[in-house]
């Protein structure tokens, strides 16, 4: 049962690894970073890179502009 635990938790460790790899490829943030913490910490570190990338954008486009996703 303990090794099943283990297992569980190294495989949602990789995935969500994988995960906030993919992400940070395609919003342009360090790899490595956002790699490791999603491997540390999971699904708790979305909050953090959701507003991460919110920030970016209002820093490269300002706070009075209007950003739709198309």
């Amino acid at each position: 049962m303990l090794l099943l635990v283990v297992l569980l938790v190294f495989f949602f460790s990789v995935l969500f690894g994988i995960f906030f790899y993919c992400q940070a490829v395609v919003t342009g943030f360090s790899c490595k970073r956002w790699t490791l913490a999603g491997m540390i910490f999971g699904p708790l570190i979305w909050p953090m890179f959701l507003m991460k990338k919110r920030m970016q954008l209002n820093y490269l486009f300002g706070f009075d502009q209007l950003i739709i996703r198309a």
